[in-house]
């Protein structure tokens, strides 16, 4: 994979020219960076190159580096790891390129909870028959760190923690596909803990409990159970979602909700 970045290809050049007058730097960078994604220059798992070093050959600060590095890892794209650097985590954008997940509305935070009570159960009933020893090992130090986050009101790193429970859940499946669309699909902090912060702190225990159910159903690896489990998860945190921003739960949502009553 390509590691050196100095030589900016004639397609960059010609869209910093003509964008510098519509998108910041950093929004620029942002869009060269994702462009590069697209074409491969780096394989996911590889480490992107040091910041010193791409600031300098791209000719942009550090500070606008790092905006538009954090831009990507809210996307789930890049992940950053303490004293090591970024990693290219996938390639596939579950985001709009127009939308932060910072910026999503109510209604599209709830109907990326629809897309999560559709999809992540079939993946976690998955792991539920492949997960390693090891892997369940990091899923219980995980919950018991989501635990302490809770007990500490310490809200970025229980929305670090939740990121990596599913993580972990995706590597489980031995699917790389999998893996690359979970990352992406739970990039967005409003997607497992939207408003997390404003919720009662009963409110919080029980989506918190929610992860307890979800690694007990998986340290049994019993897939039905695992799958009620994360589908209880994901129609609890629609519920307090629709209750703190007093939007309407999805049909699909909603009836769920009606069957478990």
């Amino acid at each position: 994979m390509q590691q050196q970045i100095g030589r900016v290809e004639m397609g960059d050049a010609a869209a910093k020219s003509a964008e510098k007058y519509v998108y910041s730097k950093e929004e620029w960078l942002e869009s060269l960076l994702l462009r590069r994604i697209s074409a491969g220059y780096w394989a996911v798992g590889e480490r992107l190159p040091a910041e010193r070093k791409m600031a300098a050959e791209l000719d942009v600060s550090r500070n606008t580096l790092r905006g538009a590095l954090r831009r990507l890892e809210a996307r789930g794209l890049i992940e950053a790891r303490q004293g090591s650097g970024y990693y290219l985590q996938s390639t596939c954008l579950m985001t709009s390129s127009n939308v932060s997940p910072a910026e999503e509305s109510d209604e599209r935070i709830m109907a990326r909870l629809e897309a999560a009570y559709l999809f992540l159960p079939g993946v976690v009933a998955m792991a539920a028959c492949k997960i390693t020893d090891v892997q369940l090992a990091e899923l219980e130090e995980c919950t018991a760190n989501l635990s302490k986050a809770v007990f500490s009101k310490d809200i970025s790193e229980f929305k670090a923690q939740a990121r990596r429970f599913f993580k972990i859940i995706a590597g489980g499946t031995k699917n790389q596909i999998i893996d690359e669309m979970v990352s992406s699909f739970c990039a967005s902090s409003s997607l497992m803990f939207p408003g997390f912060s404003s919720f009662e702190e009963a409110q919080q225990q029980k989506l918190f409990a929610d992860y307890v159910l979800i690694f007990n159903a998986l340290k049994k690896r019993d897939s039905e159970e695992s799958s009620r489990c994360v589908k209880i998860k994901v129609i609890n945190t629609c519920v307090a979602f629709s209750e703190l921003k007093g939007v309407a739960l999805p049909f699909s949502i909603e009836q769920a909700r009606q069957e478990m009553l």
